[in-house]
């Protein structure tokens, strides 16, 4: 069974999740600008590692076209994003809801998906982003004084941090090797 991983990264966190993946595989991880040498066409197994943007999955299109194209391949999403790991004090649905919206679970019933927290760059993103995320800033500024939740993501946020951490990819590699 041949596997290929193909990433989307904008700030590194979710390409650091894609090198794991595939050292733990013993594959290479392919980034999305390379997506038409990956393999993906012909893998029967497809992970497609990707970033939360704007309440969906960037690059998604691609994977949707290819899903079409090939229904009977296994495919996997693994979102990354600045969201916490799922707990009590941070439940999965902010991500859940992501994942439905970038992939409807009428329209891909059989697509597994996992959510990994990366981090947060400002310095690494590109100018657009970096407008949006000074106008969210100053939203969540105002919802910060009565949610200590988004109080204490958006100071997170606004130093910055790394929260990659290679054990929560162990929920997708017990996927694949099943």
């Amino acid at each position: 069974m041949s596997t290929a991983i193909v990433y989307c990264s904008q700030t590194g966190f979710t390409e650091t999740y894609a090198r794991w993946l595939a050292e733990e595989l013993g594959i290479d991880a392919v980034p999305y600008s390379r997506r038409a040498h990956s393999g993906a066409q012909a893998a029967d197994t497809v992970v497609f590692m990707s970033w939360f943007h704007a309440g969906g999955i960037k690059g998604a299109a691609w994977f949707k076209s290819l899903m079409d194209a090939r229904p009977g391949a296994r495919y996997v999403v693994v979102g990354v994003g600045a969201y916490p790991m799922p707990s009590d004090d941070w439940p999965q649905s902010e991500t859940d809801a992501a994942f439905e919206h970038t992939f409807p679970r009428d329209r891909y019933p059989a697509l597994a998906h996992f959510y990994c927290q990366g981090g947060f760059d400002f310095d690494r993103l590109c100018a657009l982003d970096k407008i949006a995320m000074r106008a969210f800033f100053r939203m969540q500024a105002r919802q910060a004084q009565t949610d200590p939740r988004i109080a204490f993501a958006l100071d997170a946020m606004k130093k910055g941090f790394d929260a990659t951490d290679r054990a929560n990819l162990e929920p997708v590699v017990a996927y694949l090797r099943a």
